[in-house]
């Protein structure tokens, strides 16, 4: 009862199952047309082919984003992992071992580059750091002693599934990565389209969706749920983390074989490039036609 009162349920004018299913067609698209290209225009924009095709590689890179891009300006983290790439090469990923002792260089260059919603994480930014670059170092050091490389911990799972519950019960992975970042990294190293596809030629939708504020503010605004979880009524804020098993559920529901992190992605862009908190862009945006406008939920 208390919880229920805490967290309000708001009531949103509803698509028809016709359309949530064109919806989530549309959607599967946006992302595929965008996510890869924007992955390499952000953060994988400094990196050479070669690179870009050194799964190892990669696969430590990536991971350096996810965790850095948790309750901060995803920009700012971008901008870390390259900074981190054009000052330190691939040494300071593939042997962790030397910048664990490194971390006063490393510091120097990124510190006033990574921006912390300080709202959120109440720890100093050189705090935050801290336990983020020395955590991800530190989880790249014993998972080398054990797996002699990251890929074969990659790999050691069967499905992006049981890597993404790998990883949250992963005793140092799992506390250097949220849901939503674990979900976000798992999408990015398997999906079969991306750069490191790790199973190769998997079924996509065995991918998890990662479903953030923007997720489920666009899902929530277009009609495709039926309601919405918020903070509370003075601030009718989404709460995606409550919300993504029924999301999950729903999308199954309406598109068994759609492409769920391509979903994701093409909610997500919509999102942050249409529909605005206080003044959307409906005239411009891809699916217009296809939303109810419940304008009255928002991300943040």
């Amino acid at each position: 009862m208390g919880e229920e009162l805490k967290h309000p349920k708001v009531k949103l004018k509803s698509l028809n199952n016709r359309t949530k299913r064109i919806l989530l067609e549309r959607l599967e698209c946006i992302g595929k047309e965008r996510l890869k290209a924007d992955l390499r225009e952000s953060l994988l924009h400094p990196l050479n082919d070669e690179l870009i095709k050194n799964k190892e590689f990669l696969s430590r890179y990536l991971l350096l984003g996810a965790v850095l891009d948790q309750q901060a300006e995803s920009k700012s983290a971008r901008d870390v992992v390259v900074t981190i790439y054009d000052e330190f090469g691939i040494d300071f990923f593939s042997n962790p071992k030397e910048y664990v002792i490194k971390v006063y260089d490393v510091f120097e260059k990124i510190r006033d580059i990574y921006k912390v919603k300080s709202r959120v994480i109440r720890m100093k930014k050189e705090g935050v750091l801290l336990l983020r670059i020395g955590g991800y170092l530190l989880t790249l050091i014993n998972i080398e002693n054990k797996y002699r490389s990251f890929i074969k911990y990659l790999k050691s799972f069967r499905t992006p599934r049981s890597l993404l519950n790998g990883i949250l019960n992963d005793i140092l992975l799992g506390g250097l990565l949220y849901e939503k970042a674990a979900r976000m990294y798992v999408g990015w190293v398997t999906h079969p389209d991306l750069y490191v596809s790790v199973y190769g030629r998997i079924p996509v939708n065995t991918i998890p969706m990662v479903i953030n504020g923007h997720v489920c503010k666009v899902l929530a605004r277009t009609g495709f749920l039926d309601s919405v979880l918020i903070e509370d009524k003075k601030r009718p804020i989404v709460k995606a983390e409550d919300e993504r098993k029924n999301i999950e559920m729903l999308t199954r529901m309406y598109y068994s074989q759609g492409d769920y992190f391509m979903i994701d992605y093409g909610a997500f862009y919509v999102g942050i490039k249409y529909c605005d908190e206080t003044q959307p862009k409906c005239n411009r945006c891809p699916i217009n036609e296809l939303c109810l406008k419940n304008i009255n939920v928002r991300a943040y």
